[in-house]
């Protein structure tokens, strides 16, 4: 071997070992980067899932899914997320912080008439469920005209029902009746005003109906109707919304939420033990036969056996959504909704269990 080949094969050795801890820190980082850029891909697979408010009796399918593990065999990771007000979970809507929303209805129709990120009306497992009494001697509804009604602070979603429910009872709130406004307190608080005869009639809830009941003093009231018989399904944050990106993109993911949503309300109704201690946590202090009425209540007249779109919450919560944003008067539910997602579902088998 000449010397002037010597130098040179030296110089490639010189060279190449230059030229190797660039490729070492190169090949590493290329593996960081596939390891960031994989863990980023898992993370996009998450669905965020935002609900308020945290518990309604209405909720109980969604929460035994998802203490039974349902969601995860159904090949979903989920992140839950509690924003802990109205406002924080209108917030969390705008900035498309949520996958899916399990809130009331009308909530998710100002989120859009607001320009936030676009939600669609998927399902619906329930509403707070209220009945309209009056006091004895009143034993239709005719006989409310001229008399006094509780309702709620004006403008209040309480006020907006009480309206609504003696329009379809035959009765103009602001004319027939007069309107007596009761602040946000205890409901059972509020009835002892109907009971003292300080008004003729109001909305009760099943809480107070119970209370009433336990105490016998519902005898002295007349029954004239409730949200079930009227149509007016609202509150109680049991409406599913899903991301219009999402159902767009991951439409399979929706549906085995959904998917995980039927199974949970048929959880519901087989493990009773399991979801009357659900039932518990509604921290009214009920005792153990205040949980039974409310579960045998919820279970057998407001959860449904399965949980497609209530056309007429939809109509609802466009209409209370008017009374504050006077621009979501021209939404229509079908703007607000995906009602073929559930049937979907159904025609494939992933809605029977």
């Amino acid at each position: 071997m000449s010397e002037g080949n010597t130098h040179a094969d030296l110089s490639d050795c010189q060279r190449s070992a230059r030229t190797r801890p660039f490729q070492w820190a190169s090949l590493v980082a290329l593996v960081v980067l596939g390891f960031i850029t994989g863990n980023a891909a898992g993370q996009s697979d998450t669905l965020r899932v935002v609900f308020y408010p945290p518990w309604n009796i209405s909720k109980l399918p969604m929460y035994m899914a998802r203490d039974a593990g349902v969601f995860e065999r159904n090949g979903l990771k989920i992140t839950w997320t509690n924003p802990g007000s109205n406002e924080k979970l209108l917030a969390a809507l705008k900035n498309g912080q949520a996958d899916i929303a399990v809130a009331s209805a009308n909530h998710v129709a100002q989120n859009n008439a607001a320009g936030g990120a676009a939600m669609r009306l998927v399902g619906n497992t329930g509403y707070n469920y209220s009945a309209f009494f009056a006091d004895a001697s009143i034993k239709n509804s005719a006989a409310l005209h001229g008399k006094k009604i509780g309702t709620g602070e004006p403008g209040s979603t309480p006020d907006q029902l009480t309206r609504l429910a003696l329009r379809k009872l035959g009765i103009d709130p602001d004319k027939d009746v007069t309107l007596v406004p009761f602040d946000e307190g205890r409901n059972t608080d509020r009835v002892k005003s109907l009971l003292s005869g300080a008004v003729a009639a109001m909305m009760i809830t099943a809480e107070s109906m119970y209370d009433l009941e336990k105490s016998g003093e519902i005898k002295k009231l007349t029954r004239l109707t409730d949200h079930r018989e009227l149509k007016i399904y609202a509150g109680g944050g049991a409406d599913y919304a899903i991301s219009a990106a999402l159902l767009r993109n991951r439409r399979d993911d929706a549906k085995s939420f959904m998917s995980g949503i039927c199974e949970g309300i048929a959880l519901g109704r087989r493990d009773r033990k399991k979801a009357l201690e659900y039932v518990a946590k509604t921290g009214r202090n009920l005792d153990a036969a205040g949980i039974e009425y409310l579960y045998k209540l919820y279970i057998t007249e407001v959860i449904p056996a399965k949980p497609f779109i209530k056309p007429e919450g939809i109509e609802l919560a466009i209409q209370m959504t008017s009374a504050l944003m006077p621009s979501a008067g021209t939404m229509k539910p079908q703007d607000l909704t995906d009602a073929a997602l559930m049937s979907e579902l159904e025609k494939e088998g992933r809605c029977s269990f």
